[in-house]
Formats: C-alpha cells, structure tokens, sequence
C-alpha cells in the first residue's frame, strides 16, 4: 500500500500544531496550515504538507524566524514592498497579496513585492486569494539558488520559478495556470521517485548538459519548451527579484527567496456580470468541443485539480506513506502525536 486517506480538517489540525510546536503564532500556523492543506486538497503534494518538515527544520536549526514582524518598507496607491523578516515565505505572500488586492479596489490594478522570506509553497493559493475577490490574481517567485539551465547550457543560470495565474468565473471555481518554468517542478520529479515511477526523457541535464533519465546523474533541469521556458524562468525571477530588492537567482548562495503578486479588479474594466458571462459561454465551448479518440473532455487549466478538491474534501485526502512518513518524523521531534495508523 502506498497510500492512506486523511481527512483534511485533521489535517490541517495537525500541521497547525506542527508549527505551533515549532514556535508559530497561533494565527501565523493556521495560515500556514491553511495553504498547505489547500494544496494538498488539489493534489499539489509536492508543495503541500510533504515541504512542511523541511520548514519547520529550518526554523527549529535557527534559519528561519518563527515568529517574524512583516512590514511595509515601500508603498503607493497601488504598490508595496514587504519584507518578510527571513520568516515563512506563506506569511509574507499571503499579506502581500491581501495587501495588493485591497490597493485594487480603489486603483483598479495593484502588485506587492516580498523580500527576504522563505519559500512560498504553490503559486497559485495566492493567485486563487484574489479570484475570490472578483479579480484577476498573478504570483511568481524567485525561489533559491540557479537548477535550471539556459537553451544549450551545462550550467545552471535560473531558478525555476513558479507561475500561477487565476481567473474567476463566477460561482464555480476559478480558471488556475499553475507551472513551474522547467519541464516539471523539482517537487514532481521527487513524487514520481516515491511513487517508483521513472523520470521522462528530457527532464533532466547531467553536468555535461547532456539528458539523462537518471536521476543520480540529473543535476540540471531543462526548461520547458526550450528557450520559452527559460526566458519564463528570467522574467519571473526578475519580477520576484530585483524589482523587489533582492538578488537574480544566478547571485545567489543561500539567500532568502523573493516574490511578486498582482491583482486585476475586473469591475475597474469592465462589468463583472458581463465577464463572468462571457467566461461562462467560453468554458461551455471548451467542454463541449471535441477531442481526439479516448479522450473524454477537454479539460480547463487547473479543472483536475478542482476535481481532486471537490472530491477529496469530502472523502479524505490519498497521501503517499513516505509523505506521511515525513510528517511523523518531524512530529516526533516536537513531541506530537499522529492521528493516522501506521
């Protein structure tokens, strides 16, 4: 068996008490908490509760500050820079998201910076915070050290950085591009490991910039799409980077990770009834439109992974043992117990 169902209100409980144990505010670890399982609940699992141990390590090791004091240091009418006082990179993103989407209200269009924060998790819980404000929500990063190479390249030179889109559409979930600017997330290739699955060809570069379909040998990913990916990759870190004060992420040893969200209140450009209509109209043609033989419906960006939520919310969510495995570990060492059997 190589997973076990949890119910996600129990789990959030527990990763809630995982980082209050590791010295969290009780609000800053239902945040934290909150985002993680979300994740989880649509799938994402290699940047949900399975990235929680790594974090809380980093704080338990003094790397990370539990309990840190975000702050403005740059603001207007519709920007903000925020620093995030080296803490969890979901508390500073989440408050500048909320930050750039109630400037939105007022500007029509708003982006925040976040600088020297941890990593952020998946892009798209922040993009989706503003799809459930009636606007059109972006968040990228620039997260860590160069693992990415340029078009050609046996030397990594880029992060790769996560991008997420999300849309509304009224009542139903919102339209989500969630991606990373490689082939795949480093995160999915450590999934497909556990689950014993092999790694594509194309994914990974050897020192010589040469594929390889060996994982011990993959130092290097390749960009998606070649130079699109790789310039994707550039863009994002600069948007998340230096606009925001910090560093490209070919500068850096072991700095923080920087990040950069927008939002488009969609009421400042045109009426919302109206969009909404006409985003309903075109995903009623994409559904319906048709696909090639065994396909059974042509999907929108980020539908399975709603999919996933709508169904798992209620029935428990499938976890990997060695992701749970994880979880009990670094429970042990801050003296909390699982609720799920072994």
């Amino acid at each position: 068996m190589q997973e076990i169902v949890v119910d996600a209100a129990q789990l959030h409980d527990f990763a809630r008490t995982l980082c209050e144990k590791a010295g969290l505010r009780s609000e800053d670890a239902a945040q934290v908490a909150k985002l993680q399982v979300q994740t989880d609940l649509r799938g994402v699992h290699s940047h949900g509760t399975r990235t929680l141990s790594g974090y809380l390590n980093e704080v338990l090791d003094g790397k990370m500050n539990p309990q840190p004091e975000l702050r403005i240091v740059s603001e207007g009418p519709s920007f903000a820079v925020v620093d995030g006082d080296n803490g969890m990179g979901h508390l500073a993103s989440a408050y500048a998201m909320q930050t750039a989407i109630e400037k939105a209200k007022a500007t029509g269009v708003a982006a925040a910076g976040v600088r020297n924060a941890g990593h952020f998790g998946a892009a798209a819980v922040y993009a989706i915070m503003a799809a459930s404000n009636k606007m059109v929500g972006f968040s990228t990063t620039n997260t860590g050290t160069p693992s990415m190479v340029a078009p050609g390249g046996a030397q990594a030179v880029v992060a790769n950085n996560a991008m997420s889109y999300a849309v509304p559409t009224g009542d139903g979930h919102p339209i989500v591009l969630d991606m990373a600017c490689g082939v795949s997330a480093w995160g999915k290739i450590s999934t497909l490991r556990m689950y014993g699955k092999p790694i594509p060809e194309g994914w990974l570069l050897d020192d010589t910039g040469q594929p390889t379909s060996e994982p011990s040998q993959g130092r290097f990913l390749a960009p998606a799409a070649g130079p699109r990916g790789y310039g994707l990759a550039l863009i994002m870190g600069i948007l998340a980077g230096p606009l925001s004060g910090g560093l490209m992420s070919c500068n850096k040893t072991e700095e923080p990770s920087e990040h950069f969200f927008m939002a488009l209140n969609i009421a400042s450009f045109t009426d919302y009834d109206g969009y909404v209509a006409e985003i309903q109209r075109g995903i009623g043609k994409i559904h319906t439109s048709k696909t090639a033989e065994g396909v059974e419906q042509a999907y929108l960006p980020g539908e399975i992974e709603w999919n996933n939520y709508d169904k798992w919310i209620e029935s428990g969510i499938p976890i990997h043992v060695a992701h749970l495995r994880g979880l009990a570990d670094i429970a042990e060492k801050l003296g909390v117990t699982i609720f799920w059997e072994r």
